[in-house]
């Protein structure tokens, strides 16, 4: 009777000790599915990379040409500035980068090679535009250009603010702002497939709606089709369209 009494104890341990296992796994299995992934700005950007094409692919392109035709209006609709550029940039030896582009009268060339920043008007150097305003201008253009990448910086600071809604779709909203810069960046891209949509941009003297119309796959980068951007004001409502840009024949290699 000792013996019998003796195994049924041990079952009995047994029995408790498999429930409390089955316990634990169900709890854990119930914690692990309900628990939300936590989401960090640098962490959305990683993702927003690879699904663009990938950071180190963008790294590695050693060529890349394209024409940007764009228009910019004032507050009264009035054309400002209506252009088309042909942009190229080689980074086979360095970094050369030049925007080719007409008015009525003349031809344009600003030229960037590593450092040196020239601009020349019918094969002429140019020195009535300041150097400051030639890097600007070229960094504005190349900075939208390689977006995501260009946010992948020691410099930005990346906040990740969840889901919100941007022109009546749910989206990524991802705050960008640099230590060496005043300028505030909202990204929005698509809650499922990460389709970068447009952004808001707070300058120093006003503020920027930008809508991506259509984009583009390139070799396996996407890249800005068409897109839109408005002034607006401190709320996010749009007061007038600020200009219009089509790109089209990239070529990469």
């Amino acid at each position: 009777m000792a013996v019998l009494r003796g195994l049924q104890r041990r079952l009995i341990l047994i029995a408790i000790a498999g429930g409390i296992a089955v316990l634990l796994y169900f709890l854990f299995r119930t914690n692990t599915a309900t628990t939300p992934e936590v989401m960090t700005g640098n962490a959305l950007l990683q993702k927003i990379m690879s699904s663009s094409g990938g950071k180190e692919n963008y790294e590695g392109i050693k060529s890349l040409s394209f024409e940007k035709a764009f228009k910019l209006y004032d507050k009264d609709s009035t054309t400002e500035i209506d252009r088309l550029e042909k942009h190229t940039y080689d980074f086979t030896n360095g970094a050369m980068r030049s925007i080719i582009w007409k008015d009525s009268l003349h031809t344009y060339k600003l030229i960037q090679k590593d450092t040196a920043i020239l601009q020349f008007k019918d094969g002429t150097r140019d020195t009535s535009v300041s150097k400051k305003a030639l890097q600007n201008k070229l960094y504005a253009a190349t900075f939208v250009l390689g977006l995501p990448y260009t946010l992948d910086t020691d410099s930005s600071v990346k906040t990740y603010l969840g889901i919100t809604d941007f022109q009546g779709r749910p989206a990524h909203e991802l705050k960008v702002t640099f230590q060496d810069g005043t300028d505030t960046w909202y990204l929005y891209y698509d809650e499922s497939t990460l389709d970068w949509l447009g952004y808001w941009v707070q300058t120093s003297d006003h503020y920027s709606l930008v809508i991506n119309e259509e984009m583009i796959n390139i070799t396996g980068f996407t890249l800005s089709r068409k897109r839109k951007s408005y002034r607006t004001d401190a709320q996010k409502n749009r007061l007038y369209l600020r200009a219009d840009y089509e790109y089209s024949n990239y070529l990469i290699q």
